[in-house]
């Protein structure tokens, strides 16, 4: 097609003979050193410990204590007593609801750290290829503005030397040399606009980066499938890491209602176990100083079962309000969860139209820029023979420029808004960015150096 050949303008030729970096080489350097990615990993993973921390609640707890004293009252005292022994306490919950709700809180807290953790990689991948392409995109724009100045310069060449010939008029080379000024002051800014794109992409990978391996002209631009918008948006409801987020937070806060309604409202019951170990023994002082003699004593064991109630049955209403207090925080819950689910509707709807509009906003610019470069050399030829004004040909050459530019953007537009729809949709996942990585020109495979015998065969 066309539109396809044209995009071989926008690939740097000498590109093709040095290694360049791709995305997928990129993606990984942002797994591996995102602060913010890894921030998230790092909490999914001591999130994952609050299940066991919960259940430790429901399950035995065996309590050692040791002692061990003596007393000694000085004058006029013969003996002292010295006692020493250990205790073991087992105590096995048997009725505390309260607990057995934290740890149904505990599990949808973890659930829910699992979801937090997959948004942030898919939010790892939307911005490592939005900053990946933002570098092409400002790239491309660079090259087009570089491209129109030059045009326009040699535009006020030619014009100055038939202003000299007395064949055109001062406007015609004044009016020439505004345009060439505001060109040079577009090819500045998008130069700025690109050391901030690569100043940008070095923040999500955490290194700079450079070269990057720009896309192929034949790329395939790719239609949504299945091409059914409300089934995008069905799937998008089931599968939308947001709206996942969202119901599971429900579910925590619905299940710490009842986790302070079962603690302060509900007894618990445990049974207990004692067991107890105590020696007695008294030392006597001879009628030599130096000489101690010991009485062993009596060493007495004690073992013991119980079941033990507590309740707390007025807590200064504490217990109410605090269960009321988790009653709105759930409403609040229930209306950011539909809010979510309204603007998941959305926002695959719009994603999906966005891909469509994309592809044929890409054709029609394309078709454009094809038209608008023969249309701006009929118009240079008109000029030269009186036929166009130079009015004229500078509208044709902002036209052709402005095309040029919308035509480099919705390619890249393209790209992310499809990576959007599948994010949307909860689809999107680091294969995403190995089946884009193949639309990238390949870096070109190291040239060996030539051996002697090589050399001689080549003489």
């Amino acid at each position: 097609m066309k539109w396809n050949r044209l995009y071989l303008a926008l690939c740097v030729l000498p590109s093709f003979a040095m290694a360049t970096t791709d995305l997928q080489t990129v993606y990984q350097q942002a797994a591996a050193n995102n602060g913010t990615y890894l921030a998230a990993q790092a909490t999914y993973k001591a999130a994952s410990y609050g299940v066991p921390i919960s259940r430790a609640n429901l399950l035995p707890n065996l309590v050692l204590a040791a002692n061990t004293s003596a007393s000694r009252t000085t004058p006029g005292e013969v003996g002292y007593p010295n006692s020493n022994g250990y205790n073991l306490t087992l105590t096995q919950p048997l009725l505390n609801l309260g607990a057995w709700y934290s740890y149904g809180q505990a599990e949808a807290t973890y659930k829910q750290a699992a979801v937090t953790y997959a948004q942030a990689l898919q939010n790892l991948i939307m911005t490592t290829a939005s900053s990946y392409f933002n570098v092409l995109d400002a790239q491309d724009q660079l090259r087009y503005a570089q491209a129109n100045q030059e045009s326009l310069a040699e535009q006020m060449t030619q014009t100055n030397a038939q202003y000299k010939v007395g064949v055109k008029a001062l406007t015609d080379v004044e009016s020439t040399r505004a345009s060439y000024e505001s060109a040079i002051a577009t090819t500045v800014a998008d130069q700025n606009n690109l050391n901030n794109a690569l100043e940008s992409l070095a923040v999500v990978t955490g290194q700079p980066e450079k070269d990057l391996a720009p896309l192929k002209q034949n790329f395939p631009m790719l239609k949504p499938s299945p091409a059914d918008m409300q089934a995008w948006v069905n799937f998008g409801l089931k599968n939308n890491l947001a709206l996942q987020s969202a119901e599971l937070q429900s579910e925590i806060d619905k299940l710490g209602i009842r986790v302070a309604a079962m603690t302060g409202y509900v007894p618990t019951i445990n049974a207990v176990g004692i067991y107890d170990n105590t020696n007695s023994e008294t030392n006597t002082t001879g009628t030599n100083a130096s000489s101690i003699v010991s009485d062993n004593g009596e060493r007495q064991t004690t073992k013991s079962a119980a079941l033990s109630l507590q309740w707390n049955a007025f807590s200064g209403g504490q217990t109410y309000a605090t269960v009321k207090q988790n009653q709105y925080t759930y409403q609040a819950d229930v209306a950011n969860q539909t809010q979510t689910s309204r603007q998941t509707d959305t926002n695959v709807s719009q994603a999906y139209l966005n891909v469509l509009s994309d592809i044929s906003q890409i054709q029609a610019y394309g078709q454009a820029v094809i038209s608008g470069e023969v249309s701006l050399r009929a118009m240079k030829a008109g000029y030269l023979v009186g036929t166009r004004t130079i009015v004229d040909v500078l509208t044709q050459q902002s036209n052709l420029f402005s095309d040029q530019q919308l035509y480099a953007q919705s390619i890249y537009n393209y790209i992310n808004d499809s990576l959007n729809l599948k994010e949307q949709a909860g689809l999107l996942g680091p294969q995403d960015i190995t089946a884009i990585n193949a639309w990238l020109v390949p870096s070109p495979a190291p040239v060996a150096p030539a051996t002697k015998a090589s050399q001689k065969a080549t003489a």
